[in-house]
């Protein structure tokens, strides 16, 4: 079953179209509103979501995960749809966080911070769960 949404129109304007297109009013509107997306479909950029999820988190590319470790901060970075640190990829950001950490067992998510692109500061990954 098709959905449909109802659009006001000024109602001379509807009575001009069933003047000229009697019992094809809506199917003459959705033909043309078809046609107009079609042809300005290139005036319209639609950036494909690119990067990885941690979970049910996306992560886009671009974003920064960090850890302190013995008073040293590292970062890591989503790349190109790739978890990398140090031109390293990871499997998993947890792999990551754990291999900067010494290659000691942690709960990524309370042991490191996460910048998106666009963030203007760092968010505790756990706050982002």
């Amino acid at each position: 079953m098709n959905e449909h949404v109802y659009v006001p129109i000024e109602v001379a304007l509807y009575k001009e179209l069933l003047d000229r297109y009697p019992g094809a009013a809506n199917s003459t509107i959705q033909s043309v509103i078809g046609d107009f997306l079609e042809r300005t479909r290139e005036d319209f950029v639609f950036e494909e979501k690119r990067g990885v999820y941690w979970d049910k988190i996306f992560l886009p590319n671009g974003t920064q995960i960090r850890t302190k470790y013995f008073n040293e901060t590292l970062v890591g970075e989503i790349e190109n749809e790739r978890i990398v640190w140090r031109n390293e990829e990871y499997g998993s950001i947890s792999q990551m966080v754990n291999t900067m950490r010494g290659n000691t067992s942690n709960n990524a998510w309370k042991v490191s911070e996460v910048r998106r692109p666009g963030d203007s500061v760092w968010y505790a990954a756990d706050r982002l769960r």
